[in-house]
């Protein structure tokens, strides 16, 4: 997905899917995008967990959802 198709999700309630390089099991993470860095290549997400930081390179899958929270 391009930066522009990315910068559309911010402010959106979304399921991450995210699986790290060599793992076994891939990791879900449903939020708020509240912001997307592409020159780090960061996706800050804040859930029911708190704030926390994405590796955009992890992730394998992002789909909006309906607020749930």
């Amino acid at each position: 997905m391009g930066e522009r198709g990315l910068d559309r999700l911010i402010g959106q309630y979304c399921k991450i899917v995210t699986k790290e390089p060599g793992g076994i099991k891939a990791s879900v993470v449903t939020g708020f995008i509240k912001h997307i860095d592409h020159d780090i290549g960061f996706i800050t997400v804040e859930s029911r967990q708190g704030l926390g930081v994405l590796n955009i390179r992890s992730i394998v899958a992002i789909k909006p959802r309906q607020n749930r929270i």
